[in-house]
């Protein structure tokens, strides 16, 4: 994101240069909301005031005010539709219309007729640029009528002197409109950013609710803070995580001066909790950061531990952006909770609740994942032998409890990338991927010898056996046919005698390299 920082538009939600109309064709459509449409408008009104007003001038010209007066018009005219277009102000265009305000003064054959098109000027510039601003402008517009007013007799066809004292006196009441518009405006502002940043939550509520992954939460959120900004110009906000007695920029909004890396610690207070919005004190790294001195609120963010938002704004920090930022927060505290519990019931529906290991479902999905490839599978079916004895003996809860001591066995023996699950019952299975014939054989024997060792219950030592079933695979071969070879194979160190390994082996064959479902498997080691 581009931190140079941003035009300020003083509350008149403008929008950027080279966004507004290209042609005045453009210009003479009236667009859509209500601070477009009041602007457009007042242009109108502007453009009307003047057109209105050029036949007196016209009227009583000479080789001197025909020029002047045709010149002043298109210069006022041309500086109110690039204020319309650009939604900026600037001092060198004020300028150029006190000079043409001058010039359209002297041509008239009063000077109050120039009155009419400096109200309507102010009126337009009125909803463009700050409160500040307009003063000035206002006094620079009086200032401009009383400077024709020396000149005025040097102007052919007017007379020696003009009464300067009715002219002079309309300087107030063009303040005094400025004014009364402008408080107009500056509620119309209000009134459209905080339908904006509405409109924005209600849009942002909707996807963060659709979404439970934690990554797009918070680029929802930054994208959200972003526009709130947009919304309302002069507003800046930053996310800080705290880390090592230092706040981290974590996400960055609005116009900055430069983008800081990181804040001290004592910039971020401790917030009274969620809903709340705590006052920071003024520090010259945030300051120099915006590039202007501003207030700023620190936010808790509820349900992401570490993380505030710092909201500022030069001259003062609306409550209603506040309360926008808390819904914000709220919102984002929502969609994280959400993903949690996504998470968990996830993790839940596919995780076996007693061993922690995957479940039937799990490891059906994953044996098929890995289906795809070339690469070498192995898949192991484990029953326990005389478990029923166990359980009968010492109970259920000490089955339970020796189903667990078996599941953390099987994850010793295998890697991270390998898939341990319990199917039901006392039947497990494990998936490996990557291993050679040999090394499944290996663990296979392995799993055997560590499951026959004797383990010590709540109720009482215990002590039982495993059948393993192993097949092995290189290259795609049918999931279903998988589970039925290590299904077979198993079966069959059980009948042997059990604490067996009995892997599945190769003969004539149906298809490219599956066997015959008759085929009987062989028993390779016996421990």
């Amino acid at each position: 994101m581009s931190t140079r920082r941003a035009h300020s538009t003083g509350g008149a939600g403008g929008s950027g240069g080279g966004q507004g109309p290209r042609h005045l064709l453009d210009v003479l459509r009236r667009p859509e909301g209500l601070v477009p449409r009041t602007r457009w408008l007042f242009l109108v009104f502007a453009v009307l005031a003047l057109l209105m007003s050029l036949p007196g001038p016209l009227a009583v010209a000479n080789p001197v005010t025909l020029p002047m007066v045709l010149g002043a018009s298109a210069a006022l005219l041309a500086s109110w539709v690039h204020a319309y277009r650009t939604g900026r102000e600037s001092m060198l265009r004020d300028a150029a219309d006190c000079v043409a305000i001058t010039a359209f003064t002297l041509s008239c054959p009063a000077p109050a007729m120039v009155f009419s098109v400096t109200f309507c000027s102010l009126w337009f510039h009125a909803v463009h640029g700050s409160t500040r601003r307009g003063v000035v402008r206002s006094a620079a517009y009086a200032a401009a009528v009383a400077a024709a007013l020396p000149l005025w007799g040097l102007v052919p066809g007017h007379e020696p002197t003009v009464h300067a004292a009715p002219v002079l006196g309309t300087a107030p009441v063009m303040l005094l409109t400025f004014a009364v518009v402008r408080v107009l405006a500056v509620g119309m502002f209000a009134r459209e950013r905080a339908a904006q940043r509405d409109a924005l939550l209600v849009g942002l509520g909707t996807q963060l609710l659709a979404t439970t992954d934690h990554a797009r939460i918070a680029e929802l959120a930054l994208t959200g803070s972003r526009a709130m900004c947009t919304a309302t110009p002069g507003l800046r906000s930053l996310a800080v995580r705290a880390h090592g007695g230092r706040a981290v920029v974590v996400g960055l909004a609005g116009a900055f001066e430069r983008a800081p890396g990181d804040l001290p610690a004592a910039v971020v207070p401790a917030c009274a909790g969620p809903g709340s919005a705590v006052p920071v004190l003024r520090t010259a790294e945030l300051d120099a950061a915006a590039g202007e001195p501003c207030r700023w609120v620190c936010l808790d963010l509820p349900e992401v531990e570490g993380v505030s938002v710092l909201v500022g704004a030069r001259d003062r920090l609306e409550p209603e952006v506040v309360v926008s930022y808390l819904s914000l927060a709220n919102q984002v505290a929502l969609a994280t909770r959400n993903a949690r519990v996504h998470e968990l019931l996830s993790a839940q529906a596919r995780t076996d609740a007693l061993t922690g290991l995957a479940n039937r479902a799990c490891f059906e999905d994953e044996l098929t994942r890995s289906a795809g490839g070339d690469e070498d599978r192995a898949v192991l079916f484990v029953d326990l032998d005389d478990f029923k004895a166990v359980n009968d003996g010492l109970g259920h809860a000490a089955g339970d409890e020796l189903l667990q001591h078996v599941a953390g066995r099987l994850r010793e023996v295998t890697r991270p990338g390998d898939v341990c699950a319990r199917l039901g019952g006392d039947e497990f299975a494990v998936l490996l991927r990557g291993a050679s014939a040999d090394r499944a054989a290996a663990v296979s024997r392995r799993i055997v010898e560590l499951v026959s060792a004797p383990v010590r219950l709540a109720a009482g030592p215990a002590r039982v056996g495993a059948s393993v079933g192993l097949a092995h695979t290189t290259g795609a071969l049918d999931t279903e046919e998988l589970l039925h070879r290590a299904d077979t194979a198993m079966y069959a160190a059980k009948s042997g005698g059990g604490g067996r390994v009995a892997a599945f082996s190769g003969g004539a064959t149906t298809g490219p390299g599956v066997p015959p479902r008759n085929e009987v498997p062989r028993v390779t080691d016996r421990v």
